[in-house]
Formats: C-alpha cells, structure tokens, sequence
C-alpha cells in the first residue's frame, strides 16, 4: 500500500515538472518574463496652451470670449470716440453722417432707426456698438446673421464719457491691456481739459440749439465741458435744455453762440433777442452745437474758437465772425 502510494505521487511530481511552466504561467499575479521583446513606454509631455491674460473679458456688461476682429458702430458719437482713441483699425462700418477722420473711408450702414441691411450683411461684422436700440425684427434679423447687438447708454456727463473710454479699451484690448490703454487714454483726455482752461475773468454766454427758448442747460455734458473751459453758461442754473420764459428777462449774455442753421438776423427779427446786448452789439456767433455736445477732440477745437472769440488774450484759438447776413449790415 505505501509503495503505491509513494509511486503516485512520484508520477504526480513527474507531470507537474513537465507542465509547471505553462501552470505557473497561468496563476494570477505571477509574471516571469516573456522571450518576446517589450517596448518601453514613450513619455508625452502634455502641451499646454498658454493663457491670454487679455481674453475674455467683460466690457459693456458682456463677456468677449476673444479680441473682435470687425465692428461696426451704428451710433455716430459713438464712431467718433473710437475714432479718437485710435481703435478704428477693426471698426468696419459706420453709420451715415460720419465724414471725420477714417470714418470717411468706411461703408456705411445706415442708422438705428433706417438700417441698411444689405450693407451689413457685406460688411459682415462680429459686433454692432450702438447707443440706440434696433427695432426687434431688426434685431431677430442681425442675430441670424450671427451678429452681436451691444446697446451702450450714451453718456450725459464727463465721467461717464470717461467710463466709456474705459469700457471701450477692455472691448478692444482686453482685461489687461485695456485697462492700461484705457487709463492712458483718459489721462489724455484730462489733460487736453485742463490746457482748454482759461484763467482770466470769465464772461456769459449763451449756446441756442433752436428758436426761441432751446439751448445748452446746466445739466448737460457740453455745459460741464464748457465750464471746465472757463465759460459761463447763460442757461447753467436750469435743466432739460430750455431757459425757462418766465425768466426770460434775466437772459443777458455777453455773447450768444448759435447753432449752425440759425443767422443773427433771425434774432435781429425776433421780438424774443433783439434788444438783447449780445444782438444789439453784433456779439453773435456761429458754431456746431450739436458737434460740441459730443465732447470729443473736435468740441475741444469749438471751444478754443469760442474762447478766443470771448477772451482777445486767449491765442489758442481762433476769432469767429459775426453770424451775418444782418438786417443792418451795409
């Protein structure tokens, strides 16, 4: 009995040795190699993109994912401060009435209210900035085009002008070179305020956009602006662009500034002006209130005339002219 015992497990030993390489290749965990060669793992470094600390960014209250390529400005104050910043160069568009500077050479596309949509489509922008809203077909229509829409409030005062500027550098430049661009900007803007200043005796004037009681208020931007000049304005104490008529007596200025369509004999012929000492004196002038009231760099050069005009040591500028015809000239 127990040589057959211990010839069993002599066999058992025997077979085990013969396929004992293929079993213990074959239990988990137990690896000895293999004859076929093994290729090394190759290290791939993970390219990682560098980041734009520029974009995106918020400007206007909307998030620009990337630096626009091409804009259109359907506001022409608006197209006016971008053409003073100097960021025309993606601007690709303007609305009509905009002769100044680049926008001269820009196809137009209308107004908010009289949009040429054809002229839209082919100047195929990414963004419209605008101080006015579109009608809503108009809107639906741009959006199908894959246009942005950015309605700005227009400013009504030097310091949200400056926002503007601010806000309008971060569109265009990004987070971090847009503040930069932005403040420079701004700096520059001051500082041409303060060379307007005159620091002489400051004399009264008017600004009459229309007949008979329609001019620049004291609650206006171009007022603001004006002060800053060194001009009293004869309407500053009032608001919403009209001197009240039941002061109309104290209206007295020194000199009366008018809009371009208005001509001293329309006051000469007006009970309302004519025995005004501005009227009376030939002490009235032309100039472009409406391009005053955007303040930008060319209100700045409105301003001198008017100061040189109003102030004869002022030499920035340079003396208007009477606003002729007059019912007495000879």
């Amino acid at each position: 009995m127990k040589k057959r015992f211990f010839a069993f497990i002599l066999a058992a030993a025997f077979v085990f040795c013969l396929g004992g390489c293929d079993f213990i290749d074959k239990i988990p965990g137990l690896d000895f190699g293999s004859d076929e060669p093994v290729d090394e793992p190759v290290f791939v470094p993970e390219v990682i993109e560098p980041v734009d600390p520029n974009w995106p960014v918020t400007a206007f209250g909307t998030k620009i994912e990337k630096a626009p390529e091409k804009v259109a400005a359907a506001s022409p104050a608006l197209a006016e401060y971008l053409s003073d910043m100097d960021l025309f160069e993606k601007v690709c568009a303007v609305p009509d009435y905009c002769s100044f500077g680049g926008a001269s050479v820009l196809p137009s596309i209308g107004s908010v209210r009289l949009p040429d949509m054809e002229a839209i489509k082919e100047a195929a922008p990414e963004y419209i900035l605008t101080f006015s809203q579109y009608e809503e077909s108009m809107l639906i229509e741009l959006q199908q085009m894959n246009i942005t829409v950015i309605v700005i409030d227009a400013p009504q005062s030097l310091d949200e002008l400056r926002e503007f500027y601010r806000q309008a550098a971060l569109f265009f430049k990004g987070a971090v070179d847009g503040i930069s661009f932005g403040e420079d900007y701004v700096a520059e803007y001051d500082a041409a305020i303060e060379a307007l200043k005159y620091a002489g005796e400051q004399k009264t004037a008017a600004l009459i956009r229309a007949l008979d009681y329609m001019m620049i208020t004291g609650d206006t931007m171009e007022s603001e602006l004006l002060s800053a000049a060194g001009i009293i304005n004869a309407a500053g104490s009032y608001t919403g662009y009209t001197f009240p008529e039941e002061n109309w007596k104290e209206f007295d200025p020194a000199v009366i500034f008018l809009n371009s369509d208005i001509h001293l004999i329309d006051l000469e012929t007006s009970d309302l002006y004519k025995k005004k000492t501005a009227v009376k004196g030939d002490k009235v002038y032309n100039v472009d209130i409406d391009a005053l009231g955007i303040c930008s760099k060319r209100s700045f050069e409105i301003i001198k005339d008017m100061l040189a005009t109003l102030y004869p040591d002022y030499t920035d500028g340079t003396v208007l002219e009477p606003a002729y015809p007059s019912m007495y000239q000879k």
